[in-house]
């Protein structure tokens, strides 16, 4: 018996060979996704228990919003370590305040008035701080100035969306692009910023503030692969916290209670962000258990790697 062989047109045939190899390209690339997630996974266990914490010692340690709150705490652990810090808040007199405090308990600190709204005050600051022969480009940069309007978003004002704006999110870009140049230049720094946990998830009341906390996550995480693909990751650093609700002032405009995280103390703040300073964490979650709101930063990166974006 003679066996007929169905004919397939030219067209046909091409058509289901470009269709094959697609499907097979992808799922290569499914399969590298996975594995990169695996990597990362182990990767950030060996890292966990193997890193050993930097020194700080005679480091310079730019902060703003530093003469109250969380700022202020952290600035007084690091002048504990031997730190030279830099203290940068709107309201100098307080900077200044603070600042004689920690010199009269040893340490070393140095206050300046600045809006961090205001990017040319920023630039004349860093240039400033960068040029002091008892300082030079700082070595950290701590973003953690901020403000936080709690309103419903019919009842937010445009001076209110503009200065949650201005402050929580174009404070972090212009003190970043003031001292980043010099980092740059020097080939060394670590950048870090204060965001919160409305970073990572909207909620009633907090409009202005989780936009301007969303905005600070996509600068950081556009800003590590800017690092990553100028070859320079191993010496220059990226750190974006999230601290769930924490007892400072922003907190007294309104009450606020929680049925599963615990309103955090500013020392506990603090000393966690202390330790990712140290630890060069790229993200950190405060209380470390709410991380498991928000799939692993390996996992974007991940899919970072997976769809291939690249500018020319």
């Amino acid at each position: 018996m003679k066996t007929h062989r169905s004919y397939v047109c030219p067209g046909v045939r091409s058509a289901l060979k470009f269709c094959n190899l697609l499907v097979m390209n992808l799922l290569k690339r499914i399969a590298l996704l996975f594995v990169q997630c695996v990597i990362g996974y182990i990767a950030s266990f060996i890292e966990y228990f193997a890193q050993k914490p930097k020194s700080v010692v005679h480091k310079v340690i730019a902060i703003t919003g530093a003469a109250q709150g969380i700022g202020r705490e952290v600035a007084f652990m690091f002048a504990s370590m031997k730190a030279k810090v830099v203290l940068l808040d709107l309201n100098q007199e307080l900077a200044e305040q603070t600042a004689k405090l920690i010199n009269s308990t040893g340490g070393q600190a140095y206050a300046f008035g600045c809006d961090v709204a205001d990017p040319a005050q920023m630039r004349e600051i860093a240039k400033q701080i960068r040029n002091d022969p008892s300082l030079g480009c700082p070595d950290v940069i701590l973003c953690a100035a901020g403000v936080w309007t709690v309103k419903l978003l019919e009842d937010t004002t445009d001076s209110d969306v503009q200065k949650t704006i201005n402050v929580n999110t174009l404070g972090c870009f212009w003190t970043i692009r003031a001292f980043y140049p010099y980092m740059l230049e020097r080939g060394s720094g670590h950048l870090v910023v204060v965001s919160s946990m409305a970073g990572h998830f909207g909620n009633s009341y907090s409009a202005a503030y989780s936009a301007s906390k969303f905005a600070i996550r996509g600068l950081m995480e556009s800003l590590e692969w800017e690092i990553f693909d100028r070859g320079q990751s191993d010496h220059l650093k990226v750190t974006t916290i999230y601290p769930f609700l924490t007892e400072t002032n922003l907190l007294n405009s309104c009450q606020i209670s929680t049925d599963v995280f615990r309103i955090l103390p500013i020392s506990e703040t603090a000393q966690s962000i202390v330790n990712a300073i140290l630890y060069e964490k790229t993200e950190v979650f405060i209380p470390s258990y709410s991380s498991l709101i928000e799939p692993s930063r390996y996992v974007r990166i991940a899919v970072r790697n997976f769809l291939n974006i690249r500018y020319k």
